[in-house]
């Protein structure tokens, strides 16, 4: 039997170690704050024992006009956040003036503004990521070019050098759009790979449960840095997730009356969600659109495929464009048999989510809409189609649905017909208009061929990656474990306080509210911090089926076990007798005992020893 290594009692100790030596940081916008609020952030920063803070060191700020320049918020922050043990990490460039875009056409004065910050913080700041996000179009006013980008990289890294031969250089963070990775391999090809002294970028994980893909994207980049022969330390200077309340709000207006012109009822109709630890694909939450469907029944893939139509009468896959396109016979097999399907969020099926050549592991790649004529569905989009428009201007009731009360929220996913067959039918439920363009983004497919079921689909892809601030304070410590385990030298939240200027996704990073008070993902940070402080050992992560367990030594010589689950819960009865002692995800202590753990995705630490336990029984 395999067995889970874990610790016993607690050795109390207090570790103190610089900043400079934390893996931990956190985003913050800080120099475009009012002084007081500010230092009130950059206190709830320390407090949570974070290490380093990213912000923007906005050219535009500290030179508004050419050869006019004011570094007084700059200067205040600086000294505010060595006051409190925060270390900087600006982000060169930032907000760029009007005289200043692009760079690399006006590479004299970037070259100036970079000088004049490198110099005035020496000693004070030891480290400058060159630009955020220089794959995407906003840095530039343009799209964006490898070679511009490695000529600029270049040169800033040879003035950053010469201001302060100790500071150290980033790559951009490159984004979680498109193909990042194909714009990294450009300026390495043009030939910057000299010109930077850590690699960086931004690997979201919005898609799936990070145990899925986390550690094989920072593998692949691991693996092109090779190919290039550079040998750079890996950081992550954006990584979280968002905790919007507004979620699968266009799911929540049409999935109720459509199930209800089915004739389905919460009260006597089962809905399954998907839960396959084979694949880790899960549906996850439905209470965001179906709160008063408590009928539920967990399915794998397998059991998909043979599940009486009439013991669960409606699936519900998750509301993520990503789809394991392997699986896709057996959701096309419960439809055929007349079962009803619910896709409430984005594109279907529009990237398969593939293994690896590392078993568990798993890419996602583009596929458009190869598998979308299996199941008769339609869409389009004005990067699919011309005409198509790239927003909307009002969201309509379809015909069948008068009446039907619905929130405009502006949209660029359409679906049609192209695919139907036999007497299949199309039905809006709700249209996106604009001017005389108007298709559906929501609508329910009444299939009379050869497939029986029926299809409710709403592509409103707002509020599909966000979670609950639950499921948040849960993946947190999950990515930071995993990133850590992959060697990665230091790793981001993005952000540390959310904006709440309104109730989407942007608005809604952070780990502390507007008002500052905590979330509980601040507590879950918090508590990763204390049992794995800086100086810990690497962590190692292992898989047991569903569950996964990280063990790092800690620099007082504690050793530390984090035990979760990818989905679900499982029971975890260590055998032997031996005493110990557990911390909740949040850093609450629970008394020392010999019974079962209740193992889930929010993380148990295991903290003493070292002493060996058996494998948990599930």
């Amino acid at each position: 039997m395999k067995r889970l290594l874990f610790s016993g009692l607690l050795a109390a100790a207090t570790l103190t170690l610089t900043a400079a030596d934390s893996p931990y940081g956190v985003c913050a916008h800080l120099n475009r704050m009012p002084p007081e609020e500010m230092k009130q952030e950059l206190a709830g920063i320390a407090r949570t024992g974070i290490g380093f803070v990213r912000t923007d060191l906005d050219w535009s700020q500290v030179e508004p006009e050419p050869g006019k320049w004011n570094f007084t918020r700059w200067d205040a922050l600086v000294g505010e956040a060595g006051r409190q043990g925060v270390k900087v990490l600006p982000i060169l460039g930032g907000e760029l003036p009007a005289h200043g875009k692009p760079p690399f056409r006006n590479l004299e004065r970037w070259l100036n503004y970079v000088e004049r910050c490198v110099s005035r913080y020496k000693g004070r700041i030891d480290c400058y990521e060159v630009i955020n996000e220089a794959d995407c179009d906003r840095p530039w006013g343009e799209k964006p070019d490898p070679a511009n980008y490695a000529a600029l990289l270049q040169a800033t890294y040879r003035t950053v050098k010469k201001a302060d031969p100790q500071a150290r250089v980033l790559f951009t963070g490159v984004s979680d759009f498109g193909r990042p990775m194909e714009f990294v391999e450009g300026v390495f090809r043009a030939g910057a790979g000299d010109s930077f002294d850590a690699m960086n970028f931004h690997p979201y994980q919005w898609r799936n449960v990070p145990e899925s893909q986390l550690p094989l994207r920072i593998r692949d980049l691991k693996a092109l840095m090779k190919k290039y022969g550079i040998d750079k330390p890996v950081w992550i200077t954006e990584i979280g997730n968002s905790s919007a309340p507004d979620r699968f709000l266009l799911a929540r207006e049409t999935v109720p009356p459509a199930l209800k012109k089915l004739g389905f009822s919460p009260e006597r109709d089962t809905v399954g969600v998907i839960a396959d630890d084979r694949t880790l694909f899960h549906t996850g939450r439905i209470d965001d659109y179906l709160p008063e469907w408590k009928r539920r029944r967990q399915l794998t893939f397998d059991e998909l495929r043979t599940v009486p139509v009439a013991d669960c009468p409606i699936l519900a896959l998750p509301g993520r464009e990503g789809f394991p396109a392997s699986q896709i016979g057996a959701v096309a097999e419960y439809v055929r048999r007349g079962g009803t399907l619910i896709l409430p969020g984005g594109f279907p099926f529009y990237f398969d989510f593939r293994e690896s050549e590392t078993p568990g592991l798993f890419r996602t790649v583009q596929i458009d809409g190869q598998l979308l004529p299996q199941l008769h569905l339609g869409q389009e989009a004005f990067w699919l189609k011309p005409g198509v428009p790239r927003t909307t201007a009002a969201t309509e009731a379809g015909e069948e649905f008068p009446g039907l009360a619905l929130t405009h929220r502006p949209g660029m996913r359409f679906l049609n017909g192209a695919n139907l067959k036999g007497n299949d039918r199309l039905i809006p439920i709700a249209y996106g208009v604009n001017g005389n363009y108007r298709m559906p983004v929501a609508a329910l497919y009444r299939l009379d061929s050869g497939l029986r079921g029926n299809i409710i689909v709403a592509v409103d892809a707002a509020g599909t990656d966000s979670v609950t601030e639950k499921e948040q304070a849960q993946l947190l410590p999950r990515e930071y474990l995993l990133a850590l385990s992959e060697g990665v030298q230091k790793v981001f939240n993005y952000r540390f306080r959310a904006g709440e200027w309104n109730r989407g996704r942007e608005a809604h990073f952070g780990i502390v509210r507007r008002d500052f008070s905590d979330k509980p993902a601040q507590k879950a940070y918090a508590a990763l911090i204390r049992n794995c402080p800086p100086g810990s050992s690497r962590p190692e992560i292992t898989s047991y089926g569903n569950i996964r367990q990280a063990r790092w030594s800690r620099p007082d010589g504690v050793e530390v076990t984090a035990l979760w689950t990818v989905h679900g819960i499982q029971t975890f009865r260590p055998e032997g007798g031996i005493p110990y002692r557990v911390e909740t995800w949040d850093g609450a202590p629970q008394l020392p005992g010999k019974g079962p753990l209740r193992v889930t995705p929010s993380i148990l630490y295991l903290i003493g020893t070292g002493r060996q336990y058996h494998a948990p029984s599930t």
